[in-house]
């Protein structure tokens, strides 16, 4: 189970229209900032870290994202999701030129240096779970929120 409070309501965003990966970032980067969770510096260390190490996932029949950054970049720990309106194309984590259609997004804040090994752990064993994602694919808003905070 991940630390509790990690995931709130006011972190989850669907129906986005974000049509790239910067603007996406860009969105999600200025809701953190706005509610205090991320320093000025956040949104551009995301989407430099992403192009070094690229975090899409393809499961099934629903693929996965999980960008985050260094600590310094981060004021208060978090989990946002995003589910954008449309895919957004991501390199495949482990590759440098593998593309894959991302579906939803897990932004990860972490304030501990070590702390995102256990709920990277965490979400994988899940994304592994064809009921939880196919749950994840489901759910919007508030139902969206509940499920997560009963199964993370």
């Amino acid at each position: 189970m991940l630390k509790t409070g990690l995931i709130k309501e006011e972190l989850i965003f669907t129906n986005i229209e974000a049509k790239t990966s910067q603007e996406l970032f860009y969105f999600i980067g200025n809701q953190l900032l706005a509610l205090d969770y991320v320093k000025s510096t956040f949104i551009q260390a995301v989407i430099d870290r992403e192009k070094e190490y690229p975090t899409g996932l393809a499961l099934e029949e629903f693929n996965v994202a999980i960008p985050h950054t260094d600590s310094v970049h981060i004021k208060q720990p978090f989990v946002a999701v995003v589910k954008n309106k449309y895919k957004l194309p991501f390199v495949h984590m482990g590759t440098d030129d593998h593309i894959i259609d991302i579906d939803c997004f897990f932004i990860l804040g972490i304030t501990d240096p070590n702390g995102h090994i256990s709920l990277l752990q965490t979400l994988m064993e899940r994304f592994n779970m064809p009921p939880f994602v196919e749950k994840l694919k489901k759910y919007e808003g508030r139902d969206l929120f509940t499920f997560l905070q009963t199964s993370l």
